[in-house]
């Protein structure tokens, strides 16, 4: 059963990935002040034997030991959680989103993916509880993925909440973007009344947060596109848990990114 206390939790499965993932959630934990909890789930066969079991568990502990070092190594002031479940990853990582603050796991652990994406990541993102990071270390950079800026997606009014909040913690700039329809009308007229619609959807969060750095922009065609002709892969893009096309979009581009859903909130 999940923890009634909140915590920033992390899918640990001995992976680089999840690694990268731990360090990454650390400011999340430390700026909500709440535990980082490192999870190990063994999926465990009826039909394995005691040997089978023991060596699961070895690698389990084994796994979670790397990550914990990790977070250590980062030196942050963060109040480490470690424990080892049994079970489907999935089904047990969403029993941890009814309590935890966030969930983060890496893009690609050690099951198979598609387009890039985790099948795990995707699921939790499609059905967790709580906001869940899926984080990717852009080829080349350093062991800890570190966020330049953060990207909203503006036409899920949680997204852009979830931004501005996340923008403050980070103390990064934020961008909001807006999708106007691709042709069918006069392009001026649609950009204008997208510009008109986007200033609207933030007008109350730069109240609430005079203190973030942002600019809007209005995207034609679809997100995607956008992300992949902006090559920024140290942004963190933050999205509606349900747009997937948005979250594979991220990922061809190397992006980490937040799915949100209005419950999250």
């Amino acid at each position: 059963m999940p923890h009634s206390a909140p915590s920033v939790v992390v899918g640990v499965d001995g992976s680089k990935a999840a690694i990268n993932a731990s360090c990454w959630a650390v400011e999340e934990a430390v700026g909500r002040d709440v535990p980082l909890r490192l999870v190990y789930v063994i999926e465990q066969s009826r039909n394995a034997g005691v040997e089978a079991r023991e060596a699961q568990l070895a690698a389990a502990r084994s796994a979670l030991y790397v990550a914990r070092r990790a977070v250590e190594d980062t030196g942050k002031p963060v109040k480490i959680e470690t424990e080892i479940l049994s079970g489907k990853p999935v089904a047990r990582l969403l029993e941890q989103s009814r309590s935890a603050s966030m969930i983060c796991v890496g893009a690609i652990g050690l099951k198979h993916a598609h387009n890039g994406v985790g099948s795990t990541s995707t699921a939790l993102a499609a059905s967790a509880l709580c906001p869940v990071a899926v984080i990717r270390r852009p080829t080349g950079q350093a062991p800890l993925p570190r966020v330049s800026g953060v990207v909203a997606h503006a036409d899920s009014a949680a997204a852009l909440n979830y931004a501005f909040a996340e923008a403050r913690l980070r103390q990064v700039p934020l961008r909001a973007i807006i999708v106007a329809p691709a042709g069918g009308g006069d392009d001026a007229d649609e950009k204008r009344l997208a510009q008109a619609e986007l200033r609207r959807r933030i007008a109350r969060w730069t109240h609430v947060y005079p203190d973030v750095q942002m600019e809007s922009v209005v995207v034609r065609g679809s997100v995607e596109r956008y992300l992949a002709a902006n090559d920024e892969p140290d942004q963190l893009f933050v999205t509606d848990a349900q747009a997937s096309s948005d979250l594979c979009g991220a990922h061809h581009t190397g992006r980490s990114v937040i799915a949100v859903r209005s419950r999250n909130l």
